[in-house]
């Protein structure tokens, strides 16, 4: 997603909302008009037909606990003579009776549910998350007609596996949908007319294409892969047919391209009736960084250190250079590749090797600040970059994001997910300048991270791989997008709401993982300083003065869409107040990214929190809405064995100190507005810890 300023990020958002289906369009600095490239301003839907149905969101085990029993020492806020408590190590997947009591799988009691309370409708299942890592189990279904998927429709059902009781349920669905009156035309457009229909209507390539240089084959997930494509990035596109909503009692077949074109990632959808383009979406999280100074966040205010090893086993098992089949010394491995595309070309051939560390392997280059451009410091900035998006991989690893969550490697040594699928770093990008992006696919296909040139600090040209929030931030995109609906979808955060979500999380872990005890809860932090100033209207703090938001900033006129940065600010800085309540209260570890600090027994309160907020990713629905984000927490931190009244508590005071209070309800439309009211409530047992907690 990008950091423009917003009077530059409205102008180029002026196509949002056709017919209630966001089309989001998140552009960079100095637009190019390059072969391979669309040009939005000129196209013009045929038909506007893309429109999300209305989630029904549930929670049958209420996040206050009110079944649970608490003892005494639940009230405590200290024990062993003051010292801060010590949380237990996460350990869910340990209590396997349900199958055994009841004979059902939570495949089976998906089924149930749906016959239960949608009995007519058809649907398919897209992914099952049933792991013995989890005593949750995840069932994401769509639904369908005649066995065909219908775009933006999804369920998730969350399943107790111990009672195989149902958690939570997020259904998005028509109820009365069936296919158009023209669904059953004989003459319908085949899939590479489909192709040839994109280039033609969107003038993205002067070249005709013939049906005979199109090739396609069989892929996965009912897709199919069209080689010989002239406008595609690398000659390739997936495609699949499925229907989409023209209304809510009328569905159209479509094709659904997505492809990758110049440097965006673009889903497009061709009518198989009409022929009509009815929709393009461009996928690509674009990033321009504007904020003040973070300490030791970056290149310019930090030592480099040099460590030896750094990888974690739990996640890369081999190192950060092997991928089982092949050890690289270049920047190249299971998780991440790392190359440069200093001439700018669009065409870049990520075949070639990376930077060498020689056979010694030491990536220990010189960095040298006095340098007119970033290319006089490439290497220093390859291995940065390698070195961040490595960690963050093994960390995200060790709090969820993992092979058959659908995290990013070339080799699934488990054997579950899709591989296949290492980050793609491009530096020094020419192509672009003053941006980032981050482009996520579904499982098996590999992200691009690009990170262009600055040159808007000081009139000298500035290098993002030496940024890591500006690291952490992008690859945290990449992070929530797969694991919202399932790895198979990356289309869960597109509504207004979960768009500001997406970008919030960003935003908190760039934060959170640099947590250091030099800094507490009021300390003013802002991102993305070394490259470009004033990305957030206020700092991420505590401090009510400096940073007043609450729930009922997200009111907006009912006629303009919800401010997706200024939403995200919302979100980021309740995810700090639950961040800090928890550890003021718990020990943390500032090392929790050295090698030497992982540990058995126990979680640092620090990383806890952070491992709670992916669980809730996890158990939330297609496009969740902040109630829907906030009581998918819940639903995680149930999950933790550990868990106790306190703690619970601790997460209800954070978010109700910004307005997303027990009884807070959803935006509802009042005077001509959309209106997020306040509410500070929270459950009667919790107020014990409101008094002793910073409110």
């Amino acid at each position: 997603m990008s950091f423009l300023k917003k009077s530059i990020l409205f102008s180029i958002l002026s196509l949002a909302y056709i017919n209630c289906q966001a089309e989001h369009w998140h552009g960079i600095h100095n637009k190019r008009s390059l072969e391979g490239s669309i040009d939005k301003a000129k196209f013009k839907l045929e038909k506007a037909s893309m429109i999300f149905p209305k989630t029904d969101f549930n929670t049958y085990e209420r996040p206050e606990l009110v079944t649970r029993s608490y003892k005494e020492s639940d009230y405590n806020n200290t024990n062993n003579n003051g010292k801060l408590e010590i949380l237990k190590k996460f350990r869910p997947g340990k209590r396997r009776v349900l199958y055994r009591r009841n004979n059902l799988n939570a495949t089976e009691i998906a089924k149930q549910f749906m016959k239960e309370k949608y009995p007519n409708i058809e649907y398919i299942f897209t992914n099952i998350m049933d792991f013995d890592e989890s005593d949750i189990a995840s069932i994401h279904m769509a639904q369908s007609i005649n066995g065909v998927e219908i775009l933006n429709t999804a369920i998730n059902v969350n399943i107790d596996k111990l009672s195989g009781g149902i958690i939570s349920s997020g259904v998005s669905i028509w109820n009365d949908i069936e296919p158009a009156n023209n669904a059953m035309s004989t003459e319908q457009i085949d899939l590479k007319e489909a192709v040839i229909i994109v280039n033609e209507n969107l003038e993205i390539s002067d070249k005709t294409i013939d049906p005979d240089q199109l090739h396609i084959e069989k892929a996965f997930n009912n897709r199919y892969k069209v080689t010989g494509v002239p406008y595609s990035y690398d000659g390739t596109l997936m495609a699949r047919k499925i229907y989409t909503g023209v209304n809510p009692t009328e569905a159209e077949p479509i094709w659904e391209l997505t492809v990758e074109i110049d440097i965006n990632l673009y889903v497009i959808c061709v009518g198989i009736n009409t022929g009509n383009i009815i929709q393009f979406q461009d996928i690509t999280n674009h990033v321009t960084y504007r904020v003040v100074p973070l300490n030791r966040s970056h290149v310019g205010n930090s030592a480099r250190v040099t460590y030896t090893d750094p990888y974690l086993s739990l996640g890369s098992r081999n190192g950060w250079h092997n991928d089982g089949t092949y050890r690289y010394q270049d920047t190249r491995g299971n998780n991440v590749q790392v190359y440069e595309n200093g001439d700018g070309d669009k065409d870049l051939d990520e075949n070639t090797s990376g930077v060498d560390g020689g056979k010694d392997m030491k990536f220990e280059f010189i960095y040298d600040e006095e340098k007119e451009s970033i290319k006089d410091n490439q290497k220093a900035a390859a291995s940065n970059v390698f070195y961040v998006t490595n960690l963050l991989h093994d960390l995200y690893y060790e709090l969820g994001f993992t092979e058959a969550e659908g995290n990013f490697q070339t080799n699934n040594f488990s054997g579950e997910g899709i591989g296949g699928d290492p980050v793609i770093v491009i530096i020094n990008d020419r192509s672009g300048k003053n941006n980032a992006q981050m482009t996520t696919g579904i499982d098996g296909v590999p992200p691009k991270l690009r990170l262009y040139p600055f040159t808007e600090k000081e009139s000298v040209e500035r290098d993002p791989a030496f940024d890591n929030q500006i690291i952490i931030h992008e690859y945290t995109h990449g992070l929530s997008q797969r694991i919202t609906g399932g790895p198979g979808n990356v289309k869960c955060l597109m509504s207004p709401e979960s768009n500001a979500l997406n970008e919030g999380w960003s935003d908190f872990f760039a934060n959170a993982i640099q947590f250091r005890s030099d800094r507490d809860r009021n300390t003013e932090l802002r991102l993305f300083e070394y490259v470009i100033d004033g990305a957030r209207n206020f700092p991420i703090t505590s401090n009510m003065r400096v940073n007043p938001l609450m729930y009922s900033y997200l009111t907006h006129d009912v006629d303009e869409d919800l401010d997706t940065y200024g939403g995200a600010e919302v979100w980021s800085v309740m995810l700090h107040e639950i961040f800090w309540n928890v550890v003021e209260n718990y020990q943390s570890n500032e090392n929790f990214f050295l090698k030497d600090q992982q540990t058995e027994e126990s979680d640092s309160s620090n990383l806890l929190v952070m491992k709670m907020i992916i669980e809730g990713m996890k158990r939330q629905p297609c496009n969740p809405t902040f109630i829907n984000a906030r009581d998918s927490i819940f639903v995680g931190l149930n999950n933790y064995h550990d868990n106790n009244l306190k703690l619970t508590c601790l997460f209800w005071i954070g978010f109700a100190r910004r307005g997303l209070g027990k009884d807070a309800v959803e935006g509802y439309e009042e005077d001509g507005k959309i209106v997020y009211k306040n509410n500070v409530s929270i459950p009667e047992e919790c107020e014990i810890f409101r008094t002793k907690s910073n409110s």
